[in-house]
């Protein structure tokens, strides 16, 4: 189940959403400039190809229309039902779609959660209602629909225009930004295929519309606007099969609340409950959406995918008249994680014997100033061709020699028979229109750029890199599960929801995570014979369950190597802790550690977020974590690929490949580690909080190994 309390093992039937064959405009009206005119106006002269029934009890007619007092009086089959009443009469209409069988409503209306106070409460109604009579409700306080498929052609807004038909699914969760966007596009040329604003998500969740769009075949690119995720882990699931697979589509999301205040601002704007930023970047990184900042890099992006093969590669071919933007689009190459593809010999003979001598062979290829469009189809083909290339960059400055249309008609063939990805970047505005208008139409994608090409390239690279590679299965691992919970009930009956840290490595060490060899001693006899049988030199430490601070009470003693200096150790832990604490402390003993050799420090670690469960952490360990957050974040349960990934995410990872001759840390012994982790998580979704820190990573080959561990239990068990 969902948070919106749906199933979610198969996709909800929207098509009663997408393609209905009849509407009724509830709340129509012949009062120009109001939100009721406006929709039903768009519906009536924008194509839609089904029946429209205008319904007020005040007006016979609407444009024309014969009006409806209510839904019971059409006395015909209707699909969907828009909604535009205020919103204390919206629950009355739903329950009359419910009496006619209308299966499907878009509830315009604003008045819901995003007011907070009642309309939380009538909100609330409304879900209810929905669920009693299984009708899908998209809404409430949202722009509606729009549906760019010939076969329904369905303008369900207020928005002031149809967009342009073409391939990008378009999701938001403001209904003002679509308007913007929407006239930003009719004048960039940008078609769409589905564009639906979805508001307060009271019922059709952004997960439900994802799915619908992963199956749409008119959608190529889905784009999202979201101030927050419905249901992370059901999110992660939905869109990973969107973006998997050699049918895989690109999902581009912005994510709004980043900082606190972006946060605060978002809950008041639809009622969203925004959570961490670090949360969401996990779910889009597992999920293979691509994050981006910005309206423009959104569409930027987008015009990158549709039509054109997946790039083999990161390895880019630029060709160029300028040798200015070249070396831009070179450093831009670099900056953004691609690679300068290197020609082969057979490709720089090609071009020396077709470009003249003044021209440069090497990537990036300028083919000089006074370049024409024979220069350009010979320089194309020749880099297009060559095996180490996975993708060109075609730069055209407009210069007087330079015949903009005729080039642009050389780039579209060269794309339409190139097995490899080609984008264009005419600079300029004015002089290079009618080239770009001819590159629009042939489906190559442009940039007035050549920054803005390169992003948009990498991100192509990017997505076409996730698609291939293969999600790897969950890995289970046999535990001992009664260790864990015998820790579990003890501590919860004591009262203690804080376990200390002997306790955490016994239920780490349940769970396979490798540990320091430890054991709780209670005389200064059993310490040093726990310390003679595991080896020195040893550290000890204090173990109670008051003690929260073991080193500031005198609590730790280290580097003890023999045992005479630890049963010395053993008794003036006892007196310092007592001296400082009180007598009448409860001590459980005294944990006798081995000393782990020199190594590198990591930290791993939890918390479980009450929107979408337990976040797995992996970064640098040790005194400097908090100080430089060198961190990767990803949600539970983790694939062995993601525990991978996760290693490489923190910018301190060279460390653990090894610098100055060192030898290489023991990665895979981490990345086990890791999982393991996620399963102990999973399992007992008691845990609220937990951190091994530090983890220390020996030598490649050696292993890992929990020098000290913390777990916080939630306050009451789940």
């Amino acid at each position: 189940m969902n948070t919106n309390g749906r199933e979610t093992t198969r996709p909800r039937d929207l098509r009663g959403l997408f393609s209905p064959q009849s509407i009724a405009v509830v709340g129509a009206s012949r009062t120009e400039g109001s939100v009721g005119h406006a929709l039903f106006r768009n519906l009536l002269l924008g194509g839609y190809t089904g029946v429209l029934y205008p319904v007020n009890p005040k007006a016979r007619s609407i444009l024309g229309v014969k009006c409806y007092k209510s839904l019971t009086e059409i006395g015909e089959p209707v699909d969907l039902a828009v909604i535009i009443v205020p919103g204390r009469i919206v629950l009355k209409v739903l329950e009359e779609c419910a009496a006619c069988g209308v299966g499907n409503a878009i509830v315009i209306s604003a008045g819901f959660k995003e007011v907070g106070g009642d309309g939380v409460k009538l909100e609330r109604q409304l879900v209810a209602i929905a669920r009693k009579h299984n009708i899908n409700v998209l809404g409430p306080n949202c722009l509606g629909l729009v549906s760019m498929d010939p076969a329904t052609l369905m303008n369900a807004t207020f928005a002031r225009d149809m967009p342009m038909p073409g391939n990008i699914g378009f999701i938001s969760q403001s209904g003002a930004l679509c308007c913007a966007i929407l006239d930003y596009a009719k004048g960039a040329g940008i078609g769409f295929s589905q564009f639906i604003s979805f508001g307060n998500k009271a019922d059709v969740s952004e997960i439900d519309l994802l799915a619908y769009l992963g199956q749409d075949p008119l959608t190529q690119v889905i784009l999202m606007y979201i101030e927050d995720l419905s249901d992370g882990p059901e999110f992660v699931r939905v869109a990973q099969g969107i973006t998997h697979g050699p049918h895989a589509k690109p999902i581009l999301a912005i994510k709004t609340g980043r900082t606190p205040q972006g946060a605060a601002a978002a809950s008041s704007h639809t009622g969203s409950l925004a959570g961490s930023d670090e949360v969401y970047e996990a779910v889009f990184i597992q999920s293979g959406v691509l994050r981006v900042e910005t309206i423009e890099d959104l569409f930027h992006y987008a015009q990158a995918f549709p039509n054109q093969p997946m790039p083999a590669g990161r390895r880019i071919g630029i060709v160029t008249n300028a040798g200015g933007p070249g070396i831009m689009a070179t450093d831009a190459c670099i900056r953004y994680g691609l690679e300068l593809a290197k020609f082969r010999d057979y490709t720089e003979k090609s071009l020396r014997f077709q470009l003249p001598a003044t021209a440069s062979l090497r990537n990036p290829v300028d083919v000089i100033g006074d370049a024409r469009h024979d220069r350009y189809q010979a320089a194309l083909d020749a880099v297009c061709a060559d095996e180490n290339t996975d993708a060109t960059v075609v730069i055209v400055t407009p210069q007087n020699m330079t015949d903009v249309t005729e080039i642009a008609r050389v780039v579209v063939e060269s794309a339409g028979f190139s097995k490899k990805p080609i984008c264009a970047c005419f600079m300029g505005l004015v002089d290079v229109s009618a080239g770009v208008d001819i590159l629009r139409k042939g489906n190559v994608p442009h940039y007035s750029f050549p920054e803005d090409a390169m992003r948009a390239m990498a991100a192509r690279c990017s997505f076409a890199q996730w698609a291939r590679t293969p999600l790897k299965d969950f890995k289970t691992f046999d535990v001992d599960k009664n260790t864990v919970r015998r820790v579990f009930e003890t501590e919860r009956k004591a009262g203690r929801t804080r376990i200390i840290e002997v306790r955490a490595l016994e239920v780490l060490r349940a769970y396979g995570v490798p540990t320091a060899p430890f054991e709780l001693a209670a005389t200064a006899e059993d310490a040093a014979r726990a310390a003679n049988d595991m080896g020195y030199p040893v550290v000890l430490k204090i173990a109670s369950p008051k003690v929260l601070h073991k080193t500031e009470s005198g609590g730790v003693k280290i580097k003890l190597a023999d045992e005479a200096a630890v049963r010395a150790g053993f008794d003036e832990i006892l007196a310092n802790v007592k001296s400082k604490l009180g007598d009448d402390l409860e001590i459980w003993g005294i944990l006798v550690q081995k000393m782990l050799p020199p190594a590198k420090e990591v930290i791993l670690g939890v918390t479980r977020d009450a929107k979408f469960g337990p976040l797995i952490m992996f970064g640098l360990g040790g005194i400097y974590t908090e100080a430089l957050r060198d961190v990767a974040f990803r949600l539970a349960p983790l694939r062995p690929n993601v525990a991978d990934e996760m290693i490489r995410d923190i910018r301190s990872y060279r460390l653990l490949e090894g610098v100055r001759g060192e030898r290489p840390s023991d990665v895979p012994a981490v990345a086990e580690a890791l999982l393991r982790l996620s399963q102990l998580v999973t399992d007992w979704p008691e845990i609220q909080e937990l951190d091994i820190n530090p983890l220390m990573v020996f030598p490649s080959g050696d292993g890992a190994a929990a020098a000290d561990g913390r777990i916080i239990l939630a306050e009451s068990a789940e």
